[in-house]
């Protein structure tokens, strides 16, 4: 009997050891974990950067740790809420997903966005701006299928949500008190004019304000496509390759500010003021310290730095944004202010540096080494601050170091019908690449690529072309 007992605890025990081992091969078999956090017949998701696309908030199961800490840390980074695991809700193959409870009230402005879901502040999530690009509570039966990342996963939300734990939700109308004083004031001032325009006569708004708002259009980095083919129809590829320099420093300065000062943008403090789809830190505006440092290597170029009918073009351009920038709540005053002296100030000392006769500073700017201590000092960028957009920089400035090893100084340059040529096909590139974005935009991975790699290519495209058509037209 005593034997009996011995063999059936030794079967018991491989039977539980059995059954242990392949609960770890399921679990080893996940990869990602996300959290289902309900209020009423909403939940929360999130907007992400890469993918353009809504997700519920989640993440990759890193190496050692469980699928419920991964949930409960992607949510964390993603949305700010600390949250409880409850239960499962349901695992696919690579995936599972949790009944996720929220230690704190969930705060939520009162205001309706686009997709009727309401608005999350998030700001101060570790990911934002690096992740994701807002988060609200939604409906999911309301969500489009091309707004989600994953479209077969909204029948699921319905009939699964409740199963999942109701919270509740605190409303607020604005977190501006949030903000520093100095930006109190300024979104003071915004809801005032936004508030003016809602009391104008309706034929009259309807022109100013699509004006005024157009003035977002000179922050496009898409503008690019257009005007450097034009400046190096103009001015030729040294001075080209002078302002792209000045482009690359005067970016990279204004993104390592924006994420040292981290301060956010007017719409975070209230959603309503939100006219143009924005995200991230403000402090300096990078389309204004861009544009600044440009627009003085321009004047100083052509000998105009003065007050003339071009500088004061200038400076009404760099107003239309700034005001464009304020009234669609994407950057506050002093961020303008701020990117205006940076760029200025980036392009005085380029402008100094070109006045020294000891510096070859043509040279200087097309240099491996210089390239190559961009290169670096941007991988450092990348490893502090791992947002997309440090990632872009990167692959950017590795193409241009392949390209500055080929750089010939020499008179050769395209004709104008050439130049619209090849700004006709970047335009049609930039287009096919926006297209491919989109079919991989279930994918992070793949987004990341096809967005790392789209200037780059757009770079290699311009160059190379170029090149081709400069020898064409010198032996015609």
């Amino acid at each position: 009997m005593k034997l009996n007992t011995k063999i059936l605890s030794l079967v018991l025990g491989f039977i539980s050891l059995f059954a242990s081992s392949l609960t770890v091969a399921n679990d080893s078999s996940i990869s990602g974990a996300a959290c289902v956090i309900r209020s009423g017949e909403k939940i929360v998701l999130v907007k992400e950067i890469l993918t353009n696309k809504l997700s519920l908030p989640a993440g990759g199961v890193a190496k050692g740790e469980s699928p419920k800490l991964a949930a409960q840390r992607e949510t964390w980074e993603e949305t700010g809420l600390v949250v409880s695991i409850k239960e499962e809700l349901g695992r696919t193959e690579k995936a599972v997903f949790y009944d996720c409870v929220s230690d704190s009230d969930i705060v939520s402005f009162q205001f309706n966005n686009r997709l009727d879901g309401y608005e999350l502040p998030i700001w101060f999530a570790p990911h934002y701006g690096i992740e994701v690009s807002s988060a609200m509570l939604i409906d999911p039966t309301v969500v489009p299928k091309q707004e989600y990342r994953f479209p077969d996963q909204l029948e699921w939300l319905g009939t699964v949500l409740p199963q999942a734990t109701d919270q509740k939700v605190v409303f607020v109308g604005n977190l501006i008190e949030a903000a520093p004083a100095f930006h109190q004031i300024e979104l003071s001032w915004m809801t005032q004019i936004q508030h003016l325009f809602l009391k104008l006569p309706s034929g009259i708004a309807n022109i100013v304000e699509p004006l005024l708002l157009a003035g977002n259009w000179l922050a496009e980095p898409s503008l690019i496509l257009i005007l450097f083919p034009l400046l190096y129809w103009r001015f030729g590829k040294e001075f080209s390759y002078k302002v792209f320099f000045a482009v690359t420093m005067t970016s990279l300065l204004s993104l390592v500010a924006q994420q040292g000062f981290a301060f956010p943008r007017p719409h975070v403090y209230l959603p309503a003021l939100d006219l143009a789809k924005s995200y991230g830190f403000s402090l300096p505006s990078l389309p204004i310290a861009v544009w600044s440092c440009v627009g003085v290597l321009f004047l100083n170029g052509t000998e105009r730095l003065s007050i003339n009918r071009w500088s004061l073009s200038l400076f009404f351009a760099l107003l239309w944004l700034t005001a464009a920038k304020f009234y669609s709540g994407s950057a506050f005053l002093t961020d303008s202010v701020s990117g205006a002296l940076l760029g200025i100030l980036c392009s005085w000392h380029l402008i100094r540096l070109e006045s020294k006769p000891e510096v070859d500073a043509k040279a200087l700017m097309t240099s491996k080494m210089v390239w190559v201590i961009l290169l670096i000092a941007c991988a450092v960028m990348t490893l502090f601050w791992p947002t997309p957009i440090f990632t872009y920089w990167l692959a950017i400035i590795l193409t241009v170091l392949g390209l500055v090893i080929t750089f010939e100084r020499d008179a050769n340059i395209a004709s104008g019908k050439a130049l619209l040529m090849i700004t006709v096909m970047l335009v049609l590139a930039n287009g096919l690449i926006g297209v491919a974005a989109e079919h991989v935009s279930s994918s992070s991975i793949a987004s990341l690529s096809v967005e790392a790699l789209r200037y780059p290519l757009l770079i290699c495209l311009f160059v190379f072309s170029v090149r081709k058509m400069s020898r064409v037209d010198t032996a015609a």
